[in-house]
Formats: C-alpha cells, structure tokens, sequence
C-alpha cells in the first residue's frame, strides 16, 4: 500500500512538471511534451496504470486520485512559484486549480475504482468497466477530433494528434482488459467501449467549455 501511494504520488509530480514545462517549450519538444503530459490521454491513462497496481478496490482508488491531484498541485504550485499567474491575475488561477483538483478527484476515483473492476470483477462486469475506461482514456481525443471538423479546421497536426490520443485511449483501454485474469466477454466490452467513447467525448466536451479550463 505504502509502495503504490509513493508511486502515485512520484509519478503525478512527475507529470505536473511535465505539463508545466510543455507550457512553456516551443517547437517540436513543445509539441511533444504537449502530447506526453498535457492531453486527457496522458493524465488519465497514468492514473489508470497507477490504479492498476493497487491489490485493493481502496488502494486502487487512492491511488489514481493521488496522481491526479499530485499532478494539479505540482502544475498549479509551479505556477504560483515562477510567478506566472501574473499573466492571467491570481483570481482566475486559484478558480482554475480548485476547478481540476474538483475534477482529479472524481475523475481519479472513477479510473480507480474500474481499474479494479476490470482486474478482478466477474467477465461481464469487468467488460462493462473496461469499455467504460475506453470512453474515458479516449474521450478527450475523439472530443477534440469532431469539435475541429465541426469547425472546418483541418490541421494535420491538430487533427493527427487528436486522432492519436483517441487511438491511444482505446488501445490501452483494451490492452488491460486483454491482460486481466479470468474470462472475458468481448462482444460486451465492445459494446460497452462503444457507447462510453460518445459518452465520453460529450463529457469532456462539457469540462473544455468551463471557461476555467483554458488554463
């Protein structure tokens, strides 16, 4: 227990600096770190793998929730730090960090607590949780894919990247179901991944909207 919350705790501050840092690198090193740290892909998909360590539905949950609000105080704490909040007021910046730390901790105990379903529940339930977490890992890429063809901007690199973190989200959504022990029922998960991967781009959809959320 001890062991999992150390890596949870190391691996959001890891991915605050991260996201930090992407802020403020330009070129190809910005565009990547933007890609690695700063993407509802990145942030969810390591708390998931976070969760996945844990032996217990408690343990499993704490520890998606400590990476997520790891990662929040870490970025928000940098940016109190280096001054940057000048740029946008302290208001703002204080609304913003409460805003994500609000939505790291439901968001981190809803990964947590499928990361367990999906490792130890029955096949069905297991699919069911598994097809969730491919809605919620992918989400955000298939958000930002249809929000930039509804508004006719065809960027390569917007759009490529989009598509990257929608791919990503359900590769790894369905590499973990496929790794699990025990049964599985694929034509559930399919279904399930189906209906969560709508549900979820419509989610995060809602969140981006929350002016807050820009910073």
């Amino acid at each position: 227990m001890q062991r999992t919350a150390l890596v949870a705790l190391a691996t959001g501050v890891v991915l605050g600096v991260a996201s930090f840092s992407a802020d403020l690198a330009g070129g190809a090193l910005g565009v990547a770190l933007q890609f690695v740290a700063s993407t509802g892909f990145a942030w969810g998909c390591a708390a998931f793998a976070a969760a996945v360590l844990a032996r217990t539905r408690g343990g499993a949950v704490a520890a998606a929730v400590g990476v997520l609000c790891a990662a929040t105080a870490c970025y928000y704490g940098l940016n109190f730090a280096t001054g940057r909040w000048r740029v946008n007021g302290l208001g703002p910046v204080v609304t913003a960090a409460a805003y994500w730390t609000v939505l790291s901790i439901i968001g981190g105990a809803a990964l947590g607590g499928l990361a367990h379903l999906v490792r130890t529940a029955r096949a069905t339930r297991a699919a069911a949780a598994g097809g969730v977490v491919c809605g919620l890992l992918s989400g955000a890429g298939i958000d930002i894919v249809l929000t930039l063809l509804a508004v006719g901007d065809h960027g390569r690199e917007r759009l490529a990247a989009g598509l990257l973190q929608a791919v990503l989200g359900v590769g790894v959504a369905t590499w973990a179901y496929a790794r699990r022990p025990g049964a599985r029922a694929w034509a559930r998960y399919a279904v399930a991944a189906g209906v969560a991967c709508v549900a979820g781009a419509l989610a995060w959809g809602a969140v981006e909207a929350v002016p807050v959320a820009g910073f």
